[in-house]
C-alpha cells in the first residue's frame, strides 16, 4: 500500500487545533462521529484532514481517514485512459460512493471491523485493507465528493478551486497534468463548488476558518 508523505506544517497544525476545538465536543457527545472534508483537487483536503487526526489524537479521540480515492471504481492510470475516451464520464459516478456510504453506516452503527479498498498510485492498482473500528471515535472523510454522503455529523469545506491550486497539482507525482485535466477539473469544479451550502465550517484560501 502506498501512502504519500504528508508534511505538517506549522500553519496547519494551526488549522487543526482550530478545527479539533470545535469537533471535540460533538465527538465526545456521539459514540461515532463523521466528518467529511470536502473540496476541489489540490485545495488542501488531506493534510487537513491529518492535521485534524492529529489534534484529536493529542486530545485522546482516535480517529481514522478514509481517502475517497481509494473509491474510484477504476484504478488511477486506467480511470484517466476512461476519461480520455470522453468527458462524459467524469463526476461522482466514476466512484463507488455506495460502498463508501455502507463503510459510513457500518461505522455508525457500531460494526467493530471493516474492508476497505487502499489505493496504490504507483501500481495503479487497489488492496484491501482491514480495517479495526472498535477503538474509532471519529470518521474522517476526505474526497471531492465526501460531501453527498449520508450520516456526516460535520463537513468542512476547502474554499480553493482548480486555477488557484495549479502548481500545487503540478508538483504532485500521482496526477497526470495537461490541459485535457484542466477540462476535467473545470467538470468536478461545477458539481463541487456548489457542494458549500453543506458545510459546518470553511477553510479560506489562505487555511483559515471564515
Amino acid at each position: 500500500m502506498i501512502k504519500e508523505e504528508i508534511e505538517i506544517k506549522e500553519e496547519y497544525a494551526q488549522l487543526g487545533a482550530q478545527i479539533c476545538s470545535t469537533v471535540l465536543p460533538l465527538a465526545r457527545l456521539k459514540n461515532r462521529t463523521v466528518v467529511a472534508v470536502c473540496g476541489e483537487s489540490g485545495s488542501g483536503k488531506t493534510v487537513t484532514a491529518t492535521s485534524l487526526k492529529m489534534q484529536l489524537n493529542k486530545n485522546g479521540v482516535s480517529s481514522y481517514i478514509l481517502h475517497l480515492d481509494s473509491y474510484f471504481k477504476l484504478p488511477p492510470k486506467e480511470n484517466h485512459k476512461n476519461r480520455l475516451l470522453g468527458l462524459e464520464c467524469v463526476g461522482a459516478k466514476e466512484v463507488n460512493l455506495a460502498l463508501l456510504q455502507k463503510h459510513v453506516d457500518l461505522f455508525k452503527d457500531g460494526v467493530h471491523q471493516i474492508t476497505i479498498p487502499v489505493v496504490d498510485y504507483i501500481n495503479s492498482c487497489f488492496e484491501n485493507l482491514e480495517l479495526q473500528l472498535n477503538k474509532v471515535d471519529v470518521l474522517i472523510i476526505e474526497g471531492v465528493y465526501s460531501f453527498l454522503l449520508d450520516r456526516v455529523n460535520f463537513g468542512i469545506f476547502m474554499e480553493r478551486n482548480y486555477l488557484q491550486t495549479k502548481e500545487i497539482r503540478k508538483q504532485r507525482k500521482r496526477e497526470v497534468y495537461d490541459a485535457y485535466v484542466e477540462q476535467i477539473l473545470e467538470i468536478e469544479h461545477s458539481i463541487i463548488a456548489p457542494l458549500i451550502k453543506k458545510a459546518d465550517m470553511v477553510i479560506d484560501t489562505n487555511y483559515t476558518i471564515r
